[in-house]
């Protein structure tokens, strides 16, 4: 709902905002998108991605170890 200031409808294309109106079009943000460039990138292999299936195998020796070690020790004694 749009208010009344003054006689003039105070939207925010006529309130002086920064907002000039629904601008939908791509922008300086969409030239990626517009080029193809980030299928290069993307494709290339220099983006890092982290591997999911390493960071699970680390923390399951992690598990392990905690379970064995303490194990270990007992013997140890």
């Amino acid at each position: 709902m749009c208010a009344n200031i003054g006689g003039v409808d105070a939207t925010p294309e006529r309130d002086g905002g920064d907002d000039l109106g629904p601008d939908l079009g791509p922008d300086e943000r969409d030239l990626d998108l517009l080029d193809g460039s980030w299928e290069h990138e993307y494709y290339s292999g220099r983006q890092k991605t982290r591997d999911w299936n390493a960071v699970l195998i680390g923390f399951a020796i992690l598990v392990v170890a905690a379970m064995v070690v303490p194990m270990l020790l007992v013997f140890a004694r």
